[in-house]
C-alpha cells in the first residue's frame, strides 16, 4: 500500500486519542497514558520523564480552520494555567491540515503553558505512521475504508465466502475497541502459529479474529476463511504463499457437530497438527485462527476423541474471552452510539445522565446485542433506544423476536428449516424442496430470499451453486428456542421433511449431551427440543416410518438388479437402527406411537432380502454388517418376543453369519499377502466385539498366526489410540482365535516409554484439556473519564453537562 496520507475522519475522538498516544510514545520513546476524555481540564495524555511532566492535548478536528484552532488553543491555555503543577513540555495534537505558519501561530498562543510547546498536525501524524508501520497495522480503522484496500482483499486474499465477509468487517470496524485480549491473542498467534479464541455467544470472538486477520493481511498474507473443501486445505498449507486460515465456530456454530461432516473432526485435528508442526519447524508462513463457543467446546471434548486430541495439542494456544472489563464494554457501547446515531437531538439526550452504567454492568451485556439494537434503532428517539437495550439484555433471545414475528409465515418456515440444517452453507436445492408444500401468497422461495437477504440470511455462489447461511449464530439460538416453544411450528417442520436424513439434525437436538453415546432421542437431560419433540412424537415417528419406507423402496431395485453392494446394505442397516432409536428412546410419549411390531418385522424381512442380494467383497464390509447387527440387538431385544420379529431377527442374524462362511474374500482377490493382512487386521480390530458375540473367526487363507501378530503390532505402533487398544487386546485376541504375544509386547513397550495416564472421563470439564488462560483483571479506575466520553456525544455547540433539574 502507498505511503500514508490519512485524514483521520474514520476515527472517533477516543480512537484518535489512542492513535496520538501510540504515536507519541513511539516517537518520544516514553510511555504516554490516557488521562481524561472530554471536559478534562486540558489534559488528555501525560508522561513522566526525567526532565519533568509532559502533557498532551488531542483535538480531533479534521476540518478545523486556523481561526478555530487558535480559539481552542486559547481555551486550553486557561485550563493549563489552573493546574497545580506546571508541565515541562506541552504537546498540542490535532487532526487538522494546516500550514507551518498556522502551526507557529498556535504554538505562540500556547507559549506560556510550559517550557517547551509543540504543535503536531495531520502531516506530522502521517510521517510518524510511516516510520512505525506496526502502529499503522494496529490502527486498521485508518486504512480499511479505502477502496484500494478492499480491492486488494478481494483480489489477493482467498477470502472464501469473501466479499460478504469483507463488507461485514468494513461495516463493523468503526465499532471495534482494541483491548488487552487482542494483544494477548496477537502474541499467541505470533509465537505458536495458532490461536483458539473461546467464550460465550456474542463475547467478541469473531471481532478479535477479524482484527487478527486484518493485521496479517496488511503484512501481505493470503486470507482463507472457513474453507469447506478439505482437499484444498492441504493444497494451500503446502504451497509457498504466506497464509492465514480462519475457522469460525470450528466445531459447530451453536452445538457440537452441526458442521455436517462425520470426518470433520479428524480432518481438523490433522490440519492443526500440520500447522503447529510447520511453525515449530521454523515455517511461520502458515497460521491458524479458530473460534469456538465455550459450551460447544465442552461438548466437543466429551464426544470426539479426535477433537479432544486437537485441543490437547493446542492447549497453550487458547485465549479465553471472559467478561470484558467495564471500561472496554463502555467504549464498545460508545463507538456504536457515536457511529450509529446521527440525529442531533437524540445524541444530546444520550449525552445526559448516567444511563450507560446500567447497560455496561448488566449481567447479559454482549457486544452483539449492543450492535443489533443500535442498528435497529438508528432513527429512534433516545428513550426508545435505551428501553430497547435494557429489554433485550433482560431477555437476549428476544433480540430477534419482533423481526421474526413480523415475517410472512413462509419466510418464518424457511428460517426455521435453515436453523435445523447446517445453517451455514446450505445448497438452495436442499432448502427449497423442504418448502414446496407450504402455501404462500408472497411469491415463493426467490421472493423470500430477497426479503430475508442481509438481515437474516447471506447468499454466496460456489461453482455456480447458490448457498445460504444465517447471518448470525444468535439468530439460530432464537430460532431453536422458538421451535422449542411452538409445537405447531415443529409439526410443520417435521411434515415437510422429504428425506430420512432430514430427521437426524432435528432429533439430535433432543439428545441429552451426556447420553449422546447411547443415541437417545428423548431423555431426562435439559435438552431444548426434547419437550416439543415429545409433544409432536406421533407426527415425528409416523414421519420416521414413512421416510424410511421411501428410503428402502428406492434402494431395493438396485439390489434386485444385482448392483447392490455391501456398503449400501450397511447404510440401509444403519438407517433402520436409527429409526429404531427414534422409537425406543421416547420419554413422555404414549403407547399409541411405540414401534409397530408388524412394521418392524416387515422392514427386517426387506433388509434380509436386500442382504441376500448384496455383493460383498471385502473383510471390512463383512465385519461392518456384524457390528451393525450387534448394535441393533441391544435395541431389538424387547421386540424379539413377537413371533414375526423373532423369526425375522434370526434370519438376519443367520444372513450375517453366512457372509463370513460364503463370501469371506479369497487370496486371489487381495493385492498380496501384506495387503490381505492389513485389510484383515483393520477389520477385526474395528469389529472385534461383534465377531466374538457371533462366534465368527476370520479365515487366514494360508497366512500364519505370526504374520497376523506382526501386522497387529505394526497397527499398534502407528495408532494414536494406545489406551483403547491396551484395554481391548483380549477381545481382539478372542476375535482372531489365537494369542498375540508380539502385539502385547509392543503395547507394554510403548506404555513403558511414555508418561502414560488414562484419558480423562467424558464428564471432565473442558479445563482438563487446556492450560488455564490468563485472566485479565482490568477494571475501570474511575467512572469520570467514561462519563466524559459519553457526554462528548452532544454536538459541540450544545452544553455537555448534566441538565438542570
Amino acid at each position: 500500500m502507498s505511503a500514508p496520507d490519512y485524514d483521520f475522519k474514520s476515527l472517533s475522538p477516543y480512537d484518535f486519542e489512542v492513535l496520538a498516544r501510540d504515536l507519541l510514545s513511539a516517537h518520544d520513546g516514553v510511555t504516554y497514558a490516557t488521562y481524561r476524555i472530554g471536559a478534562d481540564g486540558g489534559v488528555d495524555l501525560q508522561a513522566h520523564t526525567e526532565a519533568g511532566l509532559v502533557i498532551a492535548q488531542c483535538k480531533h478536528t479534521p476540518d478545523a480552520t486556523k481561526a478555530t484552532l487558535v480559539r481552542v488553543a486559547r481555551a486550553e491555555r486557561e485550563k493549563i494555567a489552573r493546574l497545580s503543577r506546571r508541565p515541562k513540555r506541552y504537546v498540542f495534537v490535532t487532526s487538522a491540515h494546516i500550514s507551518p505558519s498556522d502551526e507557529h501561530e498556535i504554538a505562540e498562543t500556547l507559549d506560556s503553558v510550559a517550557d517547551t510547546v509543540e504543535v503536531h498536525t495531520r502531516g506530522w501524524l502521517n510521517t510518524v505512521l510511516s516510520n512505525h508501520q506496526h502502529l499503522e497495522r494496529r490502527h486498521f480503522k485508518l486504512w480499511l475504508t479505502s477502496t484500494q484496500a478492499i480491492a486488494e482483499m478481494l483480489r489477493g486474499g482467498v477470502f472464501l465466502r469473501g466479499e460478504s465477509r469483507i463488507r461485514r468487517i468494513q461495516r463493523n470496524y468503526l465499532r471495534f475497541v482494541h483491548h488487552d485480549i487482542c494483544t494477548q491473542a496477537e502474541a499467541v498467534l505470533s509465537s505458536t502459529g495458532c490461536v483458539l479464541l473461546t467464550g460465550a455467544p456474542g463475547a467478541g470472538k469473531t471481532a478479535i479474529a477479524e482484527y487478527l486477520l486484518l493485521q496479517w493481511w496488511h503484512r501481505g498474507y493470503r486470507i482463507i476463511v472457513d474453507p469447506r473443501d478439505v482437499d484444498r486445505w492441504w493444497e494451500w498449507v503446502e504451497d509457498d504463499t504466506p497464509t492465514v486460515f480462519f475457522f469460525d465456530d470450528t466445531w459447530g456454530q451453536t452445538r457440537y457437530g452441526d458442521h455436517g461432516s462425520h470426518h470433520y473432526d479428524s480432518d481438523v485435528y490433522e490440519f492443526i497438527e500440520t500447522v503447529v508442526e510447520k511453525h515449530t519447524d521454523g515455517v511461520p508462513s502458515k497460521l491458524l485462527i479458530m473460534t469456538s463457543r465455550i459450551q460447544v467446546l465442552h461438548d466437543t471434548v466429551r464426544l470426539s476423541d479426535a477433537s479432544r486430541r486437537a485441543l490437547e495439542l493446542i492447549s497453550k494456544c487458547r485465549v479465553s474471552i471472559e467478561k470484558l472489563p467495564a471500561e472496554v464494554r463502555s467504549r464498545i457501547l460508545f463507538n456504536h452510539l457515536h457511529h450509529g446515531i446521527t440525529d442531533s437531538a437524540a445524541r444530546r439526550k444520550l449525552a445526559q445522565g448516567g444511563w450507560w452504567h446500567n447497560i455496561v454492568r448488566h449481567r447479559n451485556y454482549s457486544p452483539r446485542i449492543v450492535e443489533l439494537i443500535i442498528k435497529r434503532n438508528d432513527h429512534a428517539d433516545s428513550e426508545t433506544l435505551i428501553n430497547d437495550l435494557i429489554q433485550s439484555l433482560n431477555n437476549p433471545l428476544e433480540v430477534w423476536g419482533s423481526s421474526f414475528k413480523a415475517l410472512p409465515e413462509y419466510d418464518q418456515q424457511l428460517l426455521l428449516t435453515l436453523s435445523v440444517m447446517d445453517s451455514q452453507h446450505v445448497p438452495w436445492q436442499h432448502l427449497d424442496r423442504r418448502l414446496e408444500n407450504i402455501a404462500t401468497t408472497e411469491s415463493g422461495f426467490d421472493a423470500a430470499i430477497e426479503r430475508l437477504g442481509g438481515a437474516w440470511i447471506t447468499c454466496e455462489y460456489v461453482e455456480e451453486t447458490q448457498y445460504f447461511s444465517l447471518v448470525d449464530p444468535s439468530q439460530r439460538d432464537y430460532l431453536t428456542w422458538y421451535l422449542s416453544t411452538s409445537p405447531s411450528a415443529m409439526s410443520r417442520l417435521l411434515k415437510n421433511t422429504v428425506d430420512f436424513r432430514d430427521l437426524a439434525p432435528i432429533c439430535s437436538q433432543g439428545i441429552a449431551i451426556e447420553l449422546a453415546s447411547q443415541q437417545r432421542l428423548f431423555s431426562l437431560g435439559e435438552d431444548l427440543l426434547r419437550n416439543v419433540l415429545d409433544t409432536c412424537a406421533e407426527t415425528l415417528l409416523t414421519r420416521v416410518r414413512d421416510l424410511w419406507q421411501r428410503e428402502i423402496d428406492n434402494k431395493m431395485p438396485v439390489f434386485d438388479s444385482g448392483n447392490g453392494n455391501g456398503e449400501l446394505f450397511a447404510l440401509l442397516f444403519a438407517g433402520l437402527i436409527q429409526a429404531m432409536h427414534y422409537h425406543a428412546d421416547r420419554y413422555k410419549t404414549t403407547n399409541s406411537v411405540v414401534l409397530p411390531d408388524d412394521w418392524f418385522a416387515r422392514e427386517l424381512n426387506e433388509l434380509t432380502a436386500a442382504g441376500q442380494l448384496a455383493q460383498i467383497h471385502t473383510v471390512g464390509e463383512l465385519a461392518d454388517t456384524l457390528t451393525l447387527l450387534n448394535d441393533a440387538f441391544r435395541h431389538f431385544a424387547e421386540h424379539r418376543v413377537h413371533p414375526a420379529i423373532a423369526k425375522a431377527t434370526v434370519e438376519l442374524e443367520d444372513l450375517c453369519r453366512s457372509f463370513w462362511e460364503n463370501h469371506d474374500p479369497q487370496p486371489s482377490r487381495m493385492t498380496g499377502d501384506r495387503g490381505q493382512a492389513e485389510d484383515l487386521v483393520q477389520a477385526v480390530i474395528d469389529n472385534a466385539e461383534a465377531l466374538v458375540q457371533f462366534f465368527v473367526c476370520p479365515k487366514l487363507h494360508g497366512m500364519s498366526t505370526d504374520s497376523i501378530d506382526q501386522a497387529v503390532a505394526v497397527h499398534i505402533r502407528q495408532s494414536d489410540e494406545l489406551e483403547e487398544l491396551a484395554e481391548r487386546i483380549e477381545v481382539i485376541e478372542s476375535a482372531f482365535g489365537f494369542p498375540l504375544p508380539t502385539s502385547r509386547e509392543e503395547i507394554n513397550t510403548l506404555l513403558d516409554s511414555t508418561d502414560w495416564e488414562l484419558s480423562p472421563p467424558h464428564s471432565a470439564t473442558v479445563n482438563t484439556y487446556f492450560a488455564q488462560p490468563t485472566q485479565l483483571k482490568t477494571t475501570m479506575s474511575s467512572a469520570a473519564p467514561i462519563d466524559a466520553l459519553f457526554r462528548s456525544l452532544a454536538p459541540p455547540e450544545e452544553p455537555q453537562g448534566f441538565p438542570s433539574k
